[in-house]
């Protein structure tokens, strides 16, 4: 392949270089520098050319590279004897030169069965090289250049796979931190940045660059620790939020064991939405085999809301209460919830017992519904054993009826003597609805409203996950969370439900008080209501009683009460109890009675569109301040997107991107001299904070065996006996956590 066209290449640097050191005291005389078009036209060789900067000889060799087909690397750096003395002799060499492990005798790879990964080799000892040299008036010039090859050249359209040649940009680095944050996976990282350059071949950095990358940050981020650097994570926030506390527990070795955390707008949640809280912890998948434990209530939107966050070192009863402590410092002890929704851990519900005196502990019903399948056994294919089994869970409306139901499911199906059924009747009160109608749930015992709660805190995260990963993962989806918040509180401001139903006066005020979700389950309960029959029954006392129930439904009969003087109503139901809204028995009355608008004592704040109206106007101040200091970011995003649409106008015609790099030339000179002016010194960020502790990571998780293969007699020995050792090393991580079911 001909040189004759690499002095073209480079001819523009040339002419920068000539502007630059004409304006350069004690540079290079233009008059006395050999032309490099000259030198490549004449000979191909850059013997002669002379630059301020190494960096600029390294680029002008990585052009001609370029243009003849192949990879050059730095090799070797000459300084002077005197310590400190700057370097005045660097060597660039092609990637072909020498030979692999620096002159050693290589060992074989001996890889069978297709596993492992063979090594290939790709150093010949090709003499292709450039040397430079400090001259005697202070700058950088080419002083050999050895042009043969002893290997064939890479055709042009394979050079992108050169390792010169692959470079990840800092405008690059920053778009992929931007995607990290998002939980963007690097695979769907690159396949997005080679869309956006037009292919593989145009992107810069193949996809194995790109997953280093991604693995090179997530590495720097806990670089003065995983613990330490969450700890600083956490001391950064408060610095930011006045109001953000968090808590941590350290064990006898210095390592971190438990800590809890939670923000100023989670506090305004929990003051508002307390009276049920959902403690789920069984998500623990991170590489320490913590217990990551969410604080999650239900706000007006019947949406799910984040209260805190913690991680713990083990399941006891003394984490527990520690975490229930901070929990409660955080809040203010006055507040406690009215339920709170666990799994079946016995070391909790001792814990709830002593912290929570007064607080229904409930167990998630969709944690039964998941335990009680693997104990059916055969009758798990039984669907009247599941609607009876379903009923009691849920669909008894008192005492009595739930009684009923399971001693008739029991003794049908012959359970009296099967222990499992046995310890759930124990813990009735704390699964059956027809036993906690008179404390308010939010309506989350349905299967449906339960699942869902329970897989929201279902993260995207893997056995490897770090602890600072596992919180940005966190922070994520609090922001999701939020930002779907602040969409129905919009919704709320500038829209109105639609009905298929006439919007009679009292499904009228209901959509002006409740938001669109909560009207949409009163509207439901007004349908019902409409299609129910209501008779008034004999009583002496001058409060009315009526028995309500669906037509064609037996058994199925409630008595409504209601005081028309004092407009006062009550329901054997127990939904208006349990869920805070009117169930269809008390609409069909209210309807009866010509009552166009719900009574006030039987509206919650916590279901209507102003709940949080006061919070709001609160936060408007600190928003605003936080929009002046976000208006660099804004103007940042908005410019690269300004700036990305020019280039992409102007990358297929060759005079519009000389202008355009034209313009990003004296823009980038403007700017360092205004830079210089104002002594502005930009210093590299740390995650780490100035004054920060060391903090020992927990002990990681053991996994045992990473490929499925079968074990001989003495692996299992040796296995076991590791397990033994482990256990005795780490009791905690193989003790069996005692359960209430």
């Amino acid at each position: 392949m001909s040189l004759d066209n690499v002095g073209e290449i480079i001819n523009l640097e040339n002419e920068l270089e000539d502007d630059v050191q004409a304006e350069t005291h004690g540079g290079v005389d233009s008059n006395e520098t050999l032309h490099i078009n000259e030198v490549i036209e004449e000979s191909g060789s850059l013997v002669g050319v002379v630059a301020e900067k190494w960096e600029e000889l390294y680029e002008i060799y990585k052009r001609h590279s370029q243009e003849i087909g192949f990879s050059i690397r730095k090799s070797g750096v000459r300084r002077a004897d005197a310590p400190g003395a700057p370097e005045f002799e660097r060597y660039f060499v092609c990637s072909c030169e020498g030979q692999h492990g620096n002159g050693k005798k290589a060992k074989p790879n001996l890889a069978t069965n297709g596993q492992g990964k063979k090594n290939v080799m790709t150093r010949c000892f090709c003499k292709a090289n450039v040397r430079i040299q400090v001259n005697t008036k202070g700058v950088w010039e080419v002083l050999s250049h050895t042009l043969e090859h002893n290997h064939p050249l890479t055709p042009p359209q394979w050079q992108h796979h050169h390792r010169s040649e692959r470079k990840i940009t800092d405008a690059e680095g920053e778009f992929i931190e931007v995607m990290i944050e998002a939980m963007v996976p690097p695979t769907v990282q690159y396949r997005i940045a080679s869309k956006t350059a037009g292919g593989d071949d145009l992107v810069g950095h193949t996809k194995r660059d790109h997953i280093n990358f991604v693995h090179r940050l997530k590495m720097k981020s806990i670089e003065g620790g995983d613990a330490s650097t969450l700890i600083n994570l956490l001391t950064s926030r408060q610095a930011e939020d006045p109001g953000f506390f968090f808590r941590v527990q350290f064990g006898e070795d210095g390592r971190l064991c438990n800590v809890f955390w939670r923000d100023s707008m989670m506090k305004e949640d929990y003051l508002l939405y307390h009276d049920v809280v959902i403690f789920d912890t069984t998500y623990r998948t991170n590489r320490y085999n913590l217990i990551c434990g969410a604080f999650v209530g239900i706000n007006n939107h019947w949406s799910n809301v984040m209260f805190g966050f913690a991680f713990l070192a083990n399941e006891r009863q003394e984490s527990f209460e520690w975490l229930f402590n901070a929990f409660n410092e955080s809040m203010g002890l006055d507040t406690v919830p009215v339920s709170i929704f666990t799994d079946q851990d016995l070391a909790m519900n001792n814990a709830i017992e002593k912290i929570y005196p007064t607080t229904r502990h409930r167990l998630c019903q969709w944690h039964i519904q998941q335990n009680a399948i693997s104990h059916f056994g055969l009758l798990k294919h039984d669907r009247t054993f599941q609607n009876a089994f379903n009923k009691c869970l849920n669909g008894c409306y008192n005492e009595n009826e739930f009684e009923e139901t399971w001693s008739k499911m029991i003794s049908d199906y012959g359970l009296q003597k099967n222990e499992w059924f046995q310890r759930l009747y124990g813990l009735k009160h704390k699964w059956s609805t027809a036993l906690n109608k008179y404390y308010f749930s939010a309506g989350i015992l349905s299967s449906q409203r339960s699942e869902s709660t329970n897989h929201a805190i279902g993260f995207q995260a893997t056995k490897t996950t770090s602890l600072t990963e596992f919180y940005h993962i966190y922070e994520g989806t609090v922001k999701r969370w939020r930002s779907e918040e602040e969409r129905k509180e919009f919704n709320c401001i500038r829209s109105a439900p639609t009905s298929a139903y006439p919007l009679v006066d009292l499904l009228q005020h209901a959509s002006q008080v409740y938001t669109l979700e909560l009207y949409s389950l009163f509207e439901k309960e007004f349908v019902v209501a409409m299609g129910t029959r209501a008779v008034l029954l004999p009583t002496e006392d001058p409060i009315l009683v009526y028995g309500v129930d669906p037509p064609g439904v037996s058994g199925s009969t409630h008595h409504v009460t209601f005081d028309a003087a004092n407009m006062m109503v009550d329901c054997s139901c127990r939904k208006i109890q349990e869920m805070g809204i009117p169930c269809f028995h008390i609409i069909r009355v209210f309807h009866m009675h010509s009552v166009f608008e719900i009574p006030t004592r039987y509206i919650l704040r916590r279901w209507t569109k102003f709940a949080k109206r006061e919070v709001w106007s609160r936060l408007l101040p600190n928003d605003m301040r936080r929009a002046v200091a976000n208006g660099s970011l804004n103007w940042r995003r908005s410019l690269m997107t300004k700036l990305y649409n020019l280039i992409t106008k102007c990358q297929n015609e060759p005079e519009a991107r000389t202008i355009v790099d034209k313009l990003y030339t004296t823009a980038n000179d403007e700017v360092q001299k205004l830079f210089k002016a104002k002594l502005i010194i930009e210093e590299p960020s740390s995650d780490l904070a100035p004054n920060s502790t060391t903090v020992l990571d927990p002990l990681r998780s053991v996994t045992k065996g990473r490929r499925k293969r079968k074990e001989s007699s003495i692996g299992k020995k040796k296995s076991a006996k590791k397990s033994q050792q482990n256990a005795a090393t780490h009791p905690q991580l193989y003790t069996p956590i005692p359960r209430l079911l």
